[in-house]
This record gives C-alpha cells, sequence and structure tokens, in this order.
C-alpha cells in the first residue's frame, strides 16, 4: 500500500507542474525558407537514363542476333551461306 501513496503523491505534484513553452515556429520556418530556395537539378538523371537508353538499345540489337542462333538450331548451321549470298 506504501507503493500506491507514493505513485499517487507523485501523479499529484506531476498534474500541479506547468508545462515548459517552447517555441520552435522560427526554427521551423527557418528550415522551410531553407527548403524552398534549394533548386535540385535534374540533369545528371537526365543524363543517365539518356546513356542507359542507348546501351540498352545498342544491346538489344547485338542480342537479336543471338536470339536468332538460340530459336533455330540450323541458323548456326546455314549462317556460312548467309554471308555467301553477300558475294
Amino acid at each position: 500500500m506504501d507503493a500506491i501513496n507514493i505513485i499517487e503523491k507523485l501523479a499529484k505534484t506531476a498534474q500541479k507542474e506547468q508545462m515548459p513553452e517552447i517555441d520552435v515556429s522560427r526554427a521551423v520556418m527557418l528550415e522551410i525558407g531553407l527548403l524552398r530556395r534549394e533548386k535540385t537539378s535534374v540533369i545528371p538523371f537526365e543524363w543517365f537514363a539518356g546513356i542507359s537508353a542507348v546501351a540498352a538499345s545498342i544491346l538489344i540489337l547485338l542480342s537479336l542476333g543471338a536470339w536468332q542462333y538460340m530459336v533455330s538450331p540450323f541458323a548456326q548451321l546455314l549462317a556460312p551461306f548467309q554471308e555467301g549470298l553477300l558475294w
């Protein structure tokens, strides 16, 4: 019972205390002002996306020939004849 009385006494003392007032509005407004001033640049991302697209299209063009050999087993057998038609 002694512990309950101590807890009740602490609760009453805590209810009587004044809450401290802290003004953070100035710091928040300053931070918002700094965020508005920052201008992000998307140019490095655009360059990276463009280079990636070019690399991907080159790989697609190179892989089309490999895909032809994988799909048809006779394509590799007939490949020398295809070059012969150019002459």
